[in-house]
């Protein structure tokens, strides 16, 4: 009998791509630049993106600055590593997201995988960490990928202004979905800030290691921790939990 009634999903990383979210940020912020595709101007901004991104998710890890204000300050900290100012960031954000085509940033078994979750009676929502762009963003693109209407509650730590993996945003989700936590699965590509997350608050967690190459999902059933490769195994493994 499966245990679990409830799924939470991270979003970037587990269900869009965020390497191909930021390297269309870093074609419009090239644009703004005018420097030009060469391989050597890219590579600048490339670097610039992501030294502020693994300073800003230390920062969050650690409580050092809350949901919303991560968001504004990894974009002032990328506007000073590029020399320009905050707005150029935020209008090359906006192109972007404008730009992105969903069913290019999203991974090729997300859809499908939310949709038959949904069929066999699972309840779904979303914790998500931000940093770069706001969580409306993020909102928009899961709308327009088609898989927003089967997520009941959606919580982004800008909005709460708590940053997984502080174990009151999944103590949030599950009392938004009045349920209690041991009755959650979360799944997402973080060990720290999923993993770690949602078993502090006693849910369960299921990580996605994309780079595993599609090898067998391991159970770890006493720690209520699975290891996945890609998503459709979460279906096998949420017997197994």
């Amino acid at each position: 009998m499966v245990s679990v009634e409830v799924l939470s999903f991270d979003v970037w990383g587990t269900l869009l791509d965020t390497e191909k979210m930021f390297g269309l940020i870093v074609v419009e912020l090239l644009k703004v630049l005018d420097m030009g595709f060469g391989g050597g101007h890219r590579g600048f901004v490339e670097r610039a993106i992501l030294k502020v991104y693994d300073k800003c998710k230390q920062r969050r890890r650690f409580e050092e600055v809350d949901g919303f204000d991560i968001v504004v300050e990894s974009q002032n900290l990328l506007a000073q590593e590029l020399g320009v100012t905050r707005d150029v960031v935020l209008d090359a954000v906006e192109r972007a997201f404008l730009a992105a085509d969903p069913q290019s940033i999203a991974y090729g078994d997300a859809v499908a995988t939310l949709e038959l979750l949904h069929k066999l009676g699972f309840r779904m929502g979303i914790v998500g960490n931000t940093v770069f762009w706001s969580s409306r963003y993020t909102r928009e693109l899961l709308d327009r990928l088609g898989v927003a209407r089967l997520f009941e509650a959606m919580l982004f730590s800008d909005a709460t202004r708590i940053n997984k993996p502080d174990r009151r945003i999944f103590f949030l989700f599950a009392k938004h979905m009045n349920v209690h936590p041991s009755r959650v699965a979360h799944v997402g590509d973080s060990v720290v800030e999923d993993v770690g997350g949602a078993l502090s608050a006693g849910m369960k967690a299921i990580h996605i290691d994309r780079n595993r190459g599609g090898k067998n999902k391991i159970i770890l059933r006493e720690l209520g921790l699975a290891i996945i490769s890609e998503l459709p195994q979460v279906i096998d493994a949420l017997e197994e939990l």
